[in-house]
């Protein structure tokens, strides 16, 4: 199968955040079942470019990436207008539309993976223009909660440009059962399957290793948030929740590492100072390989008190490294409390700081967390069992698209079907 992937960012962009990590990961399991993956993206790492060679094909691990210039067009037609956007943005690329144009009549599928941007709403007409079936993955930005976020633009390009798009895809995919009725409440009523996101267990560690980087006691409990640092992740309530029940906590330390996408560390530096726990509260930024493993064998709970995710990638490399989890129903991940592998609490202090107290003071208990929680995406959330469930819609969305051609005298979608052959 030839499947072309369209995608805001791809590795090492890793700035953007978890969805680097799945799409990638993605790409490279369906390579391995002996697919052919294409993925076209941009040059984007957030507030950077990449440095990669830019409108031309690159062997990434076996899949092949065309990364394009992105380019501003507010900097570009009103260079006067300061620069205040603290997104990706638009990700507008001159060359990727032609490219798609000699690309998408060779592929079976075509797969995008974020709303809202310009490679998106470009792939999709490319998909339609050729009777190509589009999947369309929207990773949590079309949620009510989302959707408040900049809602009056996101409202407005919503119904001008997106819903065109979506009611056309073959398939709608979400990861969780939030994210399908999120499509619903649109009014689309297209075919829709939930697949997660997926991880490769065996590249995480459940003990630390080799030397500890960030100068923490070896009899710290530590309290980990990984992700990027963005006002949804509700971040700055676990700060104030940890700096509350440090006291009770006994010797512990709480590590926020990730990138400062909305220039928020200022504001939470001071939430600590306030408190007086400078001490014992940690900020080493955007961690990545051993320190990033390490960490997240290290610590004793892994917290996110999000207010809306997709499927957070990092949950999982917690789950795989053995670290018990404290999440937020805004998580949308359930099977966390089923399968007894973390605890989910409302996005309160007062509620997160008992938990805290509640969880850290049984060791057994999170022992035994950490082991359902290996436990949990060893058998379920492995990308092997992932992309099995991929390529079964893929087949599926291909087939419905064929379909027409069967049906006796629909001779105007064989005269199509002959143009684009």
């Amino acid at each position: 199968m030839r499947i072309l992937y369209v995608v805001h960012g791809y590795k090492p962009a890793f700035r953007i955040g978890g969805p680097i990590l799945s799409v990638s990961a993605a790409a490279e399991s369906l390579v391995r079942k002996g697919h052919q993956v294409t993925v076209f993206t941009t040059n984007s790492n957030m507030d950077q470019d990449l440095d990669v060679p830019a409108d031309c094909p690159v062997d990434v691990h076996g899949v092949e990436v065309w990364y394009f210039r992105r380019k501003d067009l507010i900097q570009q037609y009103l260079p006067f207008v300061p620069y205040l956007s603290k997104s990706i943005g638009f990700l507008y690329c001159p060359r990727m539309k032609a490219e798609l144009a000699r690309q998408v009549p060779r592929v079976d599928v075509v797969h995008t993976h974020l709303p809202f941007i310009y490679p998106t709403y470009v792939a999709a007409q490319a998909a339609f223009r050729f009777n190509k079936p589009l999947l369309y993955h929207q990773r949590g930005v079309l949620t009510p909660q989302n959707l408040q976020f900049r809602s009056l633009k996101k409202r407005l390009y919503l119904e001008a440009i997106e819903k065109p798009l979506l009611r056309r895809a073959a398939t709608l995919i979400a990861l969780t059962a939030t994210e399908q009725e999120s499509y619903r409440r649109l009014g689309l009523r297209n075919p829709c399957r939930i697949i997660p996101n997926g991880i490769w267990p065996e590249q995480y560690r459940q003990e630390e290793i080799g030397p500890q980087r960030l100068d923490i006691s070896a009899s710290a409990r530590v309290i980990l948030f990984m992700g990027r640092l963005h006002p949804t992740k509700e971040c700055d309530k676990l700060i104030q929740a940890f700096c509350q029940a440090r006291h009770r906590l006994g010797e512990c330390v709480l590590v926020v590492a990730g990138p400062d996408e909305f220039g928020l560390i200022k504001e939470y530096r001071e939430i600590v100072r306030r408190h007086g726990a400078e001490d014992q509260v940690l900020f080493p930024g955007m961690v990545t390989g051993e320190l990033k493993t390490n960490l997240l064998a290290r610590a004793d709970l892994f917290c996110l008190p999000s207010r809306s995710e997709g499927f957070s990638m990092a949950l999982l490399e917690a789950l795989a490294s053995a670290t018990p989890v404290l999440i937020s129903p805004g998580c949308h991940f359930p099977e966390v409390e089923a399968a007894g592998a973390g605890k989910i609490v409302p996005t309160r202090v007062d509620c997160l700081a008992d938990a805290l107290v509640d969880l850290l003071s049984d060791g057994q208990r999170l022992r035994h967390m950490g082991e359902a929680g290996l436990c949990l995406v060893r058998h379920t959330y492995s990308w092997d069992h992932i992309t099995d469930q991929l390529l079964d819609v893929y087949r599926q969305s291909i087939e419905a698209a064929r379909a027409p051609a069967r049906r006796p005298g629909n001779s105007s979608f064989l005269c199509t079907r002959n143009r684009c052959d």
